[in-house]
Parts: structure tokens; sequence; C-alpha cells
């Protein structure tokens, strides 16, 4: 695990942001769903993990506006607007 992180979820996290363009959406659901979880067991975080989980959904929607926004390569080798 990075020395950044501090929460085992957050490791979901950085796979996303650390992921190929054709892996991005998988590992976006796997982050939302660790976060989605995480979030059920609330009465068990401190503020400091709140804060985190915050940071971590707002960091994952920055990534997903960016990849909706990007254009990406299909199969022929053009480039296209994924949406």
């Amino acid at each position: 695990m990075d020395d950044q992180i501090q929460y085992p979820w957050q490791q979901t996290i950085l796979d996303a942001f650390l992921s190929p363009p054709r892996e991005l959406p998988g590992k976006i659901g796997i982050a939302l769903r660790t976060i989605s979880a995480r979030l059920k067991e609330a009465h068990q975080l401190d503020l400091s993990e709140q804060m985190a989980l915050d940071d971590g959904l707002h960091g994952l929607q920055v990534l997903m506006s960016e990849m909706t926004s990007q254009p990406h390569e299909d199969n022929q080798g053009e480039r296209k607007k994924i949406a």
C-alpha cells in the first residue's frame, strides 16, 4: 500500500487513477462500491475518515468528468468522445 493511504478503501481510488483508459469505468465502479460499503458503516467513521471519503468521492467525480470529456481511440484507431 502507498505511504499516503490511511484507509484500505483508498487503494481502490488510487487504482482507478492509475488504470489505463479502457479499464477506467470498471475501476471507478469498484471504488464507488467500496466507498458506498464503507459509508454504510457510518457509525464507525471518525471525522478524518469522513473527510477522506468526501475527498475520494470528489476525486472520482472529477475523474469521471474527465473520462467522459476526453476522446479515446476505437478499434480502428479513430478517436471519438466517450458519452
